[in-house]
């Protein structure tokens, strides 16, 4: 599974090597329950060390969509997570630049955000599982 995660994003052998992923939740609804959703800002505090995150999507757009969000924000959240059903949704530090990345495919998107970022968040499209992607330098 790990692989063809590393796989669809793009990531050349060299770097895959230096990729860890873990499953942090899986979700066989697919369905944005609060339970789910506390768990992941605990987590999202741990991994970033803050409270707070920035979130990227995709609708129907080249150029993805972001916004700044605490667990204050879980209702929106929730609403985003079924609105967008079907695509990404990544969780990433608030310090995320979208501007310094410039690939247009979405999964060459996400494997540069890795690259960058040392780290990423990443609800599948069908929203079975939220995933911890990390690259040790």
């Amino acid at each position: 599974m790990a692989d063809s995660w590393l796989d669809i994003i793009g990531l050349d052998k060299t770097t895959r090597k230096k990729a860890t992923l873990k499953v942090l939740f899986e979700e066989p609804s697919g369905e944005p329950k609060s339970n789910i959703l506390f768990n992941l800002f605990e987590f999202i505090k741990k991994a970033y060390g803050t409270d707070k995150c920035t979130i990227l999507w995709w609708d129907g757009e080249i150029t993805p969509s972001t916004k700044i969000i605490s667990i204050e924000d879980i209702e929106f959240l929730q609403d985003l997570w079924l609105k967008i059903s079907g695509h990404y949704l990544l969780f990433l530090p608030v310090q995320f630049d979208v501007n310094r990345i410039t690939e247009k495919d979405e999964e060459e998107f996400i494997g540069m955000i890795l690259i960058t970022y040392s780290h990423l968040i990443l609800k599948s499209p069908d929203a079975y599982e939220i995933l911890y992607f990390r690259l040790n330098k």
